[in-house]
């Protein structure tokens, strides 16, 4: 027979439980008390400020139409079939890691060679929340040429891809580092037929300068990628040379770990960056040609 467990073992128990029952309610508040930041953002002067806004109000509203839901639909189908899927595939992982890891910079480069289910693989997909929140900051920006860091198999880029549709303009190059990923996406871009969208493997440090040279002048980034204090503000130093006058950089997991909320509060303290909005989980910068005379600083958690 299993020993009790004593009090001070179950609490902790307890407390996880909790904090998991609390954790949807919590976050609906919040959306809830986000609305009237979102409209604030959505009137400002400046238009990839105001179009930040609008989406947010968009995916707080689930502001789709029938079409747009189909497409969405579509998308979470090919989600569910990779999550059930009993695959694996040796992948190359050139990143981070998780958030407990503590990958030296050689390692990282070198890439660590394992094997992953591809269900695995697809768990750490933006969700569907986030996921349709860059579906409609794409289609509100209308970007005449896109980078995404960090492919995985292709959901978050085929939102993104399904915007440049609806607009009827712009291309999004999508960075994988894992060869077997990298086909998974191809997969996934393919039989949704995201054809604005097309994607480069190998690691960011022998493809990111040559993708960011054909994309230039690139109004739109999506960093999700190298999930690394050092790794993103490098990457981000890469890209503003190849920037359009004014341009709009999204980064993912800006609270992923200490060394990624460094990361964030140095890019949001840059010079050109003239709006650092703050979204707890996604962080979203407008950075302009010149240094910005005034800033806007805006923390909305979701």
């Amino acid at each position: 027979m299993e020993a009790a467990k004593s009090p001070q073992e179950e609490e902790p128990m307890f407390v996880a439980r909790l904090k998991s029952t609390l954790k949807p309610v919590v976050r609906s508040v919040r959306r809830r008390r986000a609305r009237p930041a979102a409209e604030r953002l959505a009137r400002h002067a400046h238009p990839q400020v105001a179009a930040i806004g609008a989406a947010l109000l968009d995916v707080l509203g689930d502001g789709a139409d029938d079409g747009v839901r189909r497409t969405f639909g579509r998308i979470e189908a090919r989600r569910a079939a990779l999550l059930a899927s009993t695959d694996e595939i040796e992948m190359v992982d050139f990143g981070a890691g998780r958030s407990s890891d503590s990958r030296t910079d050689d390692e990282m480069a070198a890439g660590v060679v394992c094997r992953r289910p591809v269900a695995r693989i697809a768990g750490v997909s933006k969700s569907a929340f986030w996921a349709r929140f860059l579906h409609h900051l794409v289609h509100r920006l209308g970007p005449a040429s896109g980078v995404e860091l960090g492919t995985c198999v292709g959901i978050s880029a085929a939102y993104q891809a399904a915007a440049l549709d609806r607009n009827e303009r712009g291309t999004l190059r999508t960075l994988e580092g894992s060869p077997a990923i990298a086909d998974l996406a191809r997969e996934t871009l393919r039989e949704l037929g995201c054809g604005r969208a097309d994607v480069v493997t190998g690691p960011f440090l022998a493809t990111l300068d040559g993708v960011l040279a054909a994309a230039a002048p690139l109004d739109y980034m999506f960093n999700d990628g190298h999930h690394d204090h050092d790794a993103v503000l490098q990457y981000f130093a890469q890209t503003l040379p190849h920037l359009a006058d004014s341009a709009v950089i999204a980064f993912d997991d800006i609270s992923w770990s200490a060394g990624m909320r460094r990361a964030w509060e140095e890019v949001a303290a840059h010079p050109r960056v003239l709006a650092a909005i703050d979204l707890h989980t996604i962080g979203l910068t407008v950075v302009t040609a010149e240094p910005a005379p005034e800033k806007l600083r805006a923390t909305i958690p979701l």
